[in-house]
C-alpha cells in the first residue's frame, strides 16, 4: 500500500516543478548566449588607427605631465651636477619631452589593392585590410622620442645633459640694481671747522659676466651726504652749510653661494676712482677730492626664478672725505 503512495507522489510533484525547471534552463541557456556574444576588450575598436590614435592621445599626456614633474625637480638636477660634477646648469634647463608634435591621425596610402583584400572566400575581412595597409607604414614607428641634447659621451654614449670638463655651460650675464643709505662715520676736526655729515642716499649700478657663480663686469656707484647741524667754523663761530656728492666707477668680482633652495649669500669686492664735490668753504664755494677707491659688499638674494632675484645686503664704501657703510636693496637680474 506504502508503494502504491510513494509512486503517485512523485509523479504529482514531477508535473508540478517541471514548469520551473524549463524556465531556469531556458534562462540558464539565454544568459549564457549573451556572455558569448559580448565584446572583448581588445575588439571595442573598430579599426586599428582609433586604437592608435586614442594610444597616442595617453602617451602625450603622460609626456606632459613627465614635463611638469621635471621643471618641479629642476632644483635637484642643478644640486646633482653640483654635487658630482661641481658645476651649475645656470638656467640651463629642458624639459625631456617634445610637446610640438600633436597626436594625429595617420594618412593611409591605398597602396594595395583593396578590393581583393575587402574578402575572402567570398566573406568581407576588415580586420585584413586595416592590417595590411597599416604594415606598409615605416616612419614614426616610436610613440614617442625623447630629447638627449647631451655633449659629453664616453665609450660612444651620452652619459651626460653637458661636459663636465667644459665651463662655458656656466657663462652668463648679470645686471644689478641696488639703492641704499648711507651712514658716514667720520668727523672732521682742525683748528678751523669741526665737520660731520647725516646720513644720505647712494644708488649702485654694476653689470657684466658670470662663469658659474664669479662675476666680473664694472660698476657705477653715486653717493649724498649733507653737513650736520653741529658743523660749524670756530672763528668766527659760524654754523658751516654744505654737502658732499661723489660719483665713482669701479671694478667689480662676486662670488654667489646657495644657502638654502632659492636663497643666495652674495660677495662682492670693487676697486676704482672716485671724484667727490664738497661745500666746505667759508664762501660756500665748491672744492674737489678725487682718488682710489675700494668697495666690499655681501648680503642674500631670494632668486624668483632663474632670472630675476631680490637682495638685501651691507656695503663698506671706503674715500677719504665721507667714507660710509650702507644698507642696500637690490634687484638683480642674470641671463
Amino acid at each position: 500500500m506504502i508503494i502504491f503512495f510513494k509512486i503517485p507522489f512523485l509523479t504529482l510533484t514531477a508535473f508540478f516543478l517541471s514548469p520551473f525547471a524549463s524556465f531556469f534552463l531556458v534562462y540558464a541557456q539565454s544568459d549564457y548566449k549573451v556572455m558569448k556574444n559580448s565584446k572583448s576588450v581588445v575588439d571595442y575598436y573598430d579599426k586599428m588607427d582609433d586604437k592608435s590614435f586614442y594610444q597616442q592621445k595617453r602617451i602625450h599626456g603622460m609626456k606632459g605631465e613627465l614635463n611638469n614633474y621635471s621643471e618641479k625637480l629642476h632644483d635637484l638636477q642643478e644640486r646633482f651636477d653640483q654635487i658630482f660634477y661641481g658645476l651649475s646648469s645656470q638656467g640651463n634647463f629642458r624639459t625631456p619631452f617634445d610637446l610640438s608634435n600633436q597626436p594625429r591621425r595617420p594618412i593611409i596610402e591605398k597602396s594595395l589593392d583593396v578590393d581583393s583584400l575587402k574578402t575572402k572566400n567570398g566573406i568581407e575581412n576588415p580586420q585584413i585590410v586595416d592590417e595590411s595597409l597599416n604594415s606598409e607604414k615605416s616612419d614614426n614607428q616610436l610613440a614617442f622620442k625623447v630629447n638627449a641634447p647631451g655633449t659629453f659621451t664616453k665609450d660612444d654614449e651620452v652619459v651626460s645633459t653637458f661636459n663636465p670638463h667644459d665651463r662655458s655651460n656656466g657663462l652668463g650675464f648679470y645686471l644689478f640694481l641696488r639703492p641704499g643709505v648711507a651712514f658716514p662715520h667720520k668727523i672732521h676736526k682742525s683748528s678751523i671747522s669741526y665737520k660731520r655729515y647725516e646720513p644720505g642716499i647712494s644708488t649702485n649700478i654694476s653689470g657684466g659676466i658670470t662663469i658659474d657663480r664669479f662675476k666680473i663686469g664694472v660698476g657705477g656707484f653715486y653717493k649724498f651726504n649733507s653737513f650736520q647741524k653741529s658743523s660749524k667754523f670756530h672763528s668766527p663761530l659760524v654754523n658751516l652749510t654744505g654737502q658732499s656728492e661723489t660719483f665713482a666707477g669701479y671694478l667689480d668680482i662676486g662670488y654667489d653661494l646657495n644657502v638654502f633652495r632659492s636663497i643666495d649669500a652674495y660677495l662682492g669686492l670693487g676697486v676704482g676712482y672716485y671724484l667727490s664735490f664738497i661745500d666746505d668753504k667759508r664762501n660756500l664755494s665748491t672744492r674737489k677730492d678725487h682718488d682710489i677707491f675700494l668697495t666690499a659688499s655681501t648680503g642674500l638674494k631670494w632668486r624668483f626664478n632663474q632670472i630675476f632675484a631680490l637682495s638685501f645686503g651691507y656695503r663698506y664704501f671706503y674715500e677719504d672725505e665721507v667714507p660710509a657703510h650702507l644698507g642696500e636693496f637690490g634687484l638683480n637680474f642674470e641671463f
